[in-house]
């Protein structure tokens, strides 16, 4: 029986020979119509085509070429193994129990040069999965040369392995195996019934001669069918790429056969093929021509049949429409900008054409790992529901998705960190692992609270640091923060008293301490986990152990469960492994996290491929599959095609051999293959332009030799073509010319479009936070406590925000730092004076604060911290004199109730620290505008409670001033004018900001204001709730100017002594 063929350009008509094929039903009703393919997207699609086809379409069997032959040499050697001992998978492990023995032969040398120095087993394991990978390749595309090793006739270093390997007698690699089951055949020794009664291989563009030659032998006992994609109709074995031609004589030129420049450049690999299958005596299946022409009416068309015709390399230019749009070519600046530009591109397609749905759409990429966050980012981050296009994302690796896969690895990799802070709370933010401990986001964010109060940085403990090889000081670790947390559980902070050097952290209420408990128990439990991960284990311990990492650390909820039944099948895998290579020897960490790592990164979700939506892949061979759309992403220099990489030891690399695998011409077939398989449309994008200097990025050789024939073979009648087939975007998706040009460049954002309408009109117009005032504040607002009438006036803004609106403009919490800090933080350090000089003034020594300090994590660690805290005391006790010269070692006097009505106002509260020569306000720091204010609040409060015996004075001691207010003969009025700003304030955002209006006051200039607003230095417009009040507008204006006079004018003429 022959090994029929059949052969088309396009894959619908292959579907259609194959439909009328399995119409003849098979002698054995319920066996399986057996479909050999090479990709699960060509599964997908081939069934449902055949399910349209048929109406109904069930019991399909679709084995991949190697196990399908495999499974085929098992049916005539029942003594085969399920899996073969010279698999790669299996082989790398024996490989790597054998190599370590022959290092000190001669013949090994390179190999043990190689291995020398530090991680020595970590790079045997990858250089026996070289070796293993490279072997596999041996058996199939240079059986002769295994032929003539297994005889002993040569003896460098691959030889020698491989008659080890070969002599282990664990089973016969692929080749010794394909030759036995030849001879079983020709002797009859086979029960050829039992093989399946059709074969069909479908849409295979390139099969290894290996796999023909089973599929030959074969055919003269069952039938064997093979559905080819082959891009020309004519016969295009001889024709040769211009890049050979310029090498030819005049005398060959003229000889030569003529061709399609592209087929000839990009078809190499199935030109191959074709003239293996002629050489291998494939019958055609039926005498109906298959092949199909596409509209010639299209220059994607035009270009097609040339392909198929086997026409473009005369010098005649066919003439092209030139609103032409079947093939898109965008040049960008940045794989963002490629998908931007795409989705616009997909709205207008869309737009053009009714029958266009998303499922018609094919996006494929070299790199789908890059591109897959820009996708999501595009494609979900469109607001506009009628602009919303459903697409998946299929290719990508589990272990890149982020999810449970990639945390379990994250565990592993933390043996031979620091237990740093940030790795550890990255773990603990997975959904299955805090899951497992009882915890939810609400918890993590307070768990973060208390990783940042205490100042946990690195390293579990004093003990773990000094093995390490650092000092064992026990601040900024686990343990110094998780004891903090634990004490405060049990007793409040109180004056600064610690319990064996331990400093209570006082914040355990509610809730907190049961989740301190599910907290510690986490940490403790994953720092107990690294720890034996230090010990080599034996691939069956690192099974088990691993097993032990998901039961203990990851809960098996919804989210997780797919990637924690892949981990658990990969484990089982990894047991097979063992059990085949015959590996017990024990292997540390990195081996095994490398091998973890690497299969991980070649399981992909079953989903993604073709699920009603815009499909984006990967780019992988045999992808042939018909859209009407096919868009081609990535395609930058260097990017595409891929780069062969052999390694150096690859025999196959140095004498190449027809049917050779090559990654550049499957690369360039693949090429070739989707734009024949484009119906419509053919999109190409590529980052053309520099994101930092806008300079030109050439694309792929693949884009240029593209553009290069569509020049001399087409035209439109301009001199310009086909440069106008490349559109050069812009840098950002806002720019005008987007809404203002030809068309050639568009956008369909509504919300850039109104961005570039009003700049093109001038200045932009920015919308004013509140158009008008609020109503009248509600009659509680109207009695405001003492301190919350100072907590105005610290900032208006945020108050009106807050206290009206109900909006709190949470500013993101810093990220967790993983390093123990070499300085103090501002903040701090104003806290550590003011506690210093509290102890000062009590009588106390301010190196008390010394131990509590370090306690809480405030200081660096060792002598640094000590001496930053010696500068931090400079001054303080100065100061301190100051307040005692004032004092004058008399006790202050009762505080004063406050509870004072004026007009619709009333204010309460208590007015203390009042001593009997003046309102006494002290500050380890500068004196600011803020603190000018609230004084001279408390001073008109002083002056209008006035008793006997109390003083009508108030002074703040700063570090760079005194201040004084001297009595005031009509406080009520002055009073009266800040509570008549609060009531504005209440209303409508008050144009008042402290450090600004003390800067204007002082001179009366706005360019002092404006300095302090906008300056260089910690501007006080940045502040979040000035920026969402006043933002787009310059709040220093004639209000401004009001309010300050009004604040400021009245403060500034009681005053003795200058502060900002």
């Amino acid at each position: 029986m022959p090994l029929f063929l059949y052969s088309s350009n396009r894959m619908e008509h292959l579907v259609d020979r194959l439909v009328e094929v399995l119409r003849r039903p098979l002698a054995a009703p319920l066996a399986p119509e057996v479909i050999v393919v090479q990709s699960k997207g060509m599964q997908r699609w081939l069934s449902m085509e055949l399910a349209t086809a048929t109406g109904v379409w069930a019991n399909g069997a679709y084995p991949f070429p190697n196990a399908f032959v495999w499974d085929l040499f098992r049916k005539a050697l029942p003594d085969l193994p399920a899996a073969s001992p010279f698999d790669p998978a299996v082989l790398s492990w024996r490989i790597m129990g054998l190599l370590s023995g022959f290092l000190d032969q001669p013949a090994f040398a390179p190999l043990a040069g190689y291995l020398a120095g530090e991680e020595r087993e970590l790079k045997l394991y990858q250089l026996a999965g070289k070796i293993a990978d490279t072997f596999d390749q041996y058996t199939i595309f240079r059986p002769d040369m295994i032929a003539r090793w297994e005889q002993g006739t040569e003896d460098h270093w691959q030889a020698v392995l491989w008659r080890a390997l070969a002599g282990e007698g664990r089973g016969l690699h692929r080749e010794a195996v394909r030759s036995e089951f030849f001879r079983r055949l020709a002797r009859g020794e086979v029960d050829t019934a039992l093989f399946p009664e059709r074969i069909t291989v479908f849409g295979i563009s390139y099969l290894p001669q290996f796999h023909l030659d089973v599929f030959r032998r074969i055919a003269d006992f069952t039938e064997v069918n093979l559905f080819v994609m082959g891009p020309c109709r004519e016969y295009w074995a001889d024709i040769l790429p211009e890049r050979i031609i310029a090498r030819l004589s005049p005398e060959e030129r003229e000889v030569r056969i003529e061709g399609n420049p592209l087929l000839a450049s990009l078809g190499l690999l199935g030109k191959e093929f074709s003239d293996t299958l002629v050489e291998l005596g494939a019958t055609a299946g039926g005498d109906t021509d298959l092949y199909g022409d596409a509209p010639d009416t299209t220059l994607l068309g035009m270009v097609q049949n040339d392909i198929l015709r086997l026409e473009g390399s005369s010098g005649d230019q066919r003439p092209v429409d030139a609103a032409d749009r079947s093939i898109l070519i965008s040049s960008c600046h940045s794989p963002m900008r490629e998908v931007e530009v795409l989705h616009d591109t997909l709205l207008n397609l869309f737009a053009s054409a009714d029958d266009l749905t998303p499922r018609d759409i094919l996006v494929m990429t070299p790199d789908i790992e890059t591109y897959a966050p820009y996708i999501s980012a595009v494609f979900d981050g469109c607001r506009d529901p009628r602009l919303k296009i459903p697409y998946s994302i299929a290719d990508r690796s589990i272990r890149r998705e982020g999810g449970l896969a990639e945390t379990f690895l994250a565990i592993l990799d933390l043996s031979g960190k620091r237990f740093p802070v940030t790795a550890v709370t990255e773990i603990l933010a997975s959904s299955p692992v805090h899951g497992r401990f009882g915890l939810d986001a609400g918890h993590l964010e307070l768990i973060r609270t208390w990783l940042e109060e205490t100042r946990i940085r690195w390293g579990m403990d004093g003990e773990e640091r000094r093995r390490a090889g650092f000092p064992p000081y026990r601040e900024h670790s686990w343990r110094a923060g998780l004891d903090r947390l634990i004490l405060g559980y049990a007793m409040p902070e109180e004056d600064g008293r610690m319990v064996e050097g331990i400093l209570p952290f006082d914040a355990m209420e509610g809730e907190g301490p049961a989740v301190l408990g599910r907290f510690a128990g986490f940490v403790e439990g994953l720092h107990a986990l690294v720890d034996e991960l230090d010990r080599p284990r034996t691939l069956t311990e690192w099974v088990r152990l691993c097993r032990r990492i998901l039961d203990d650390f990851f809960a098996p909820g919804e989210e997780g469960a797919f990637d924690l039944a892949t981990l658990n099948g990969i484990l089982t895998e990894l047991e097979t492994v063992r059990d085949e290579a015959g590996f017990g020897g024990a292997v540390a960490l990195p081996v095994i996290r490398a091998w973890l790592r690497g299969r991980l990164d070649r399981e992909v979700r079953g989903l993604g491929f073709m699920t009603g939506g815009v499909t984006f892949c990967a780019m992988l061979p045999m992808r042939s599959i018909p859209f009407k759309v096919i868009a081609l992403l990535g395609m930058s220099d260097g990017a595409f095609p891929r780069r062969n990489t052999p390694p150096g030891f690859d025999l196959i690399a140095r004498d190449r051999r027809r049917g050779d695998r090559s990654l550049r011409d499957e690369d360039r077939y693949l090429f070739l293959e989707a734009l024949l398989s484009a119906r419509r449309h053919f999109i190409i994008s590529y980052t053309g332009q520099s994101i930092r200097d806008n300079s030109t990025l050439p694309p792929s050789v693949l884009v240029d030799e593209f553009l290069d024939y569509l020049g001399r073979r087409f035209s439109d009648g301009t001199p310009d073509f086909p440069k106008k087939l490349v559109s050069k975007h812009r840098l950002q998706p806002f720019s005008p010319t987007y809404f203002t040009g030809d068309g050639t460049l568009f956008s369909y954002s509504e919300e850039n479009c109104r961005a570039v309408a009003q700049r093109l009109k001038g200045a932009v117009a920015v919308p004013t936070f509140i158009t008008e005032p609020l109503p009248e504040p509600p009659d509680e607002l109207l009695t405001v406590s003492l301190s919350a009438l100072l907590y105005f006036f610290d900032n208006p803004a945020r108050y009106f925000v807050r206290t009206r609106l109900g909006i709190r403009l949470d500013e993101l919490p810093p990220p967790l730092e993983d390093r123990e800090p070499f300085a103090i933080d501002s903040l701090d350090a104003y806290r550590l004076r003011e506690e210093m000089l509290d102890l000062a003034l009590a009588g106390r020594e301010p190196r008390e604060t010394f131990a509590v300090a370090r306690a809480r994590g405030i200081l660096p660690p060792a002598r640094q911290g000590e001496l930053l805290f010696r500068g931090l005391g400079d001054g303080v006790e100065d100061l301190a004199a100051q307040i005692r010269a004032l004092t004058g070692g008399r006790s202050p006097l009762d505080p004063l109730p406050v509870d004072l009505a004026l007009g619709p106002y009333r204010i309460t509260g208590m007015l203390g620290d009042i001593w009997p020569v003046a309102l006494l306000r002290h500050k380890g720091a500068k004196c600011s505008g803020r603190d000018q204010v609230r004084l001279w609040i408390e001073h008109l409060l002083l002056n209008l409670l006035a008793q006997e015996g109390y003083p009508a004075a108030s002074i703040l001691v700063a570090t760079d001033v005194s201040l004084r207010f001297e009595p005031v003969p009509n406080p009520m009025v002055h009073l009266e004018t800040l509570l008549g700003l609060y009531g504005q304030g209440l209303r409508e955002p008050l144009r008042f900001f402290p450090r600004t209006a003390a800067a204007y006051a002082v001179k009366g200039e706005l360019s002092a204001a404006r300095n302090a607003w906008g300056g260089e230095f910690f501007p006080e417009g940045d502040d979040p709730y000035y920026r969402l009040c006043f933002g787009g507008i310059d709040p220093l204006d004639g209000e401004f100017e009001r309010i300050a006079r009004a604040v400021f004018g009245p403060l500034n003429e009681h005053r003795q002594g200058k502060g900002e």
